[in-house]
């Protein structure tokens, strides 16, 4: 009895001991430098913002900020590594909608989950996607293009930067919001999808704004609309699709900072705090908006956990219905 009462009690004591020790661990953090993955190679959109974002990030955390590009398989590796990384908040992941929602719809056998793995910390950018078309197309505003989709089924072929891309999905959504049909002819990237456009290929292009910009100064492409809720700064005669005569349509690529999904409140509050800092300080803002890359404002915790929930509820019906895969 005497026996099986010490077990009991040395037991209960280790346990304390170790719940000691990682308060004490969340409290001390940082006491060393931190990974931020990248699942992109150098150069991309993600790697810049994750490199703005380093260097604030470790003068809020005080200590260095390094960025490790894990890019290939559409996020998954650099996802994966992070999912595999101890949950002590000295790896975390910049990753987008393509790896925390889309991904885990169009895939099976992913070796992460989102959910399973992933404690969702902030959304550190948005960007809208525009649609836009050759100069020669009958059409310079959204409402005109419907008409004429409409008047030509089966004539209306639109390019995007892949298979199961949010570009491609953000048309697809519009599409059926519109109740038109166009047929979609994917390119392995945006360079030539626009390629595709510019030669009068394809009607249409769902791109990234950011990506578009300048070829609509140039006037070599007209904009129809974009897909976020309000009109932006940089780029204030495109009208929102919503104002075009689709209402609440909404459809954006993302970037959120997330870490392992086991890493201690603690940390991840302090993280959180430092991120919130920065997204007020407007430092990112200056950097990105001009580049029609929205920044966010500061976000209460659990933000970034509910915007994921409603990506998800957006693009899964949609993926179910096209019967969408890329196994």
């Amino acid at each position: 009895m005497f026996r099986k009462q010490f077990c009991v009690a040395l037991a209960g004591a280790v346990a304390l001991s170790l719940g000691i020790a990682g308060s004490a661990s969340a409290q001390q953090y940082p006491d060393k430098p931190i990974k931020l993955i990248v699942p992109y190679p150098p150069g991309a959109t993600n790697d810049l913002l994750a490199r703005v974002l380093a260097e604030p990030l470790a003068k809020e955390l005080g200590q260095p900020v390094i960025v490790d590009n894990k890019g290939g398989a559409a996020t998954a590796i650099g996802a994966t590594a992070t999912a595999n990384a101890p949950a002590d908040g000295y790896t975390m992941l910049l990753g987008t909608g393509t790896t925390y929602t889309l991904n885990p719809l169009l895939k099976t056998g992913l070796a992460y989950d989102t959910d399973r793995d992933f404690r969702m910390v902030s959304i550190i950018a948005e960007v809208p996607v525009v649609f836009i078309v050759n100069p020669k197309f009958p059409a310079s505003t959204l409402s005109e293009f419907v008409a004429y989709a409409k008047a030509n089924p089966g004539k209306v072929n639109y390019s995007s930067s892949g298979l199961g891309s949010s570009l491609h999905l953000a048309a697809e959504l519009f599409a059926q919001r519109a109740g038109i049909k166009m047929t979609h002819v994917p390119y392995p990237g945006s360079a030539g999808a626009m390629r595709a456009l510019l030669a009068d290929e394809v009607q249409m292009f769902s791109e990234v704004i950011s990506g578009a910009l300048p070829h609509i100064a140039q006037k070599s492409v007209v904009p129809l609309a974009i897909t976020s809720a309000k009109r932006l700064a940089v780029a204030p005669s495109i009208p929102t699709v919503a104002e075009s005569g689709y209402p609440g349509f909404e459809a954006l690529g993302w970037y959120a900072l997330a870490v392992p999904k086991a890493t201690p409140a603690a940390v991840v509050a302090r993280i959180e705090s430092a991120i919130n800092k920065i997204l007020a300080s407007g430092v990112l803002q200056a950097r990105f908006e001009p580049l029609a890359i929205v920044i966010p404002g500061p976000q209460e915790p659990g933000s970034a956990e509910k915007y994921l929930a409603k990506d998800r509820a957006l693009w899964a019906p949609l993926v179910r219905s096209l019967n969408i895969s890329l196994d």
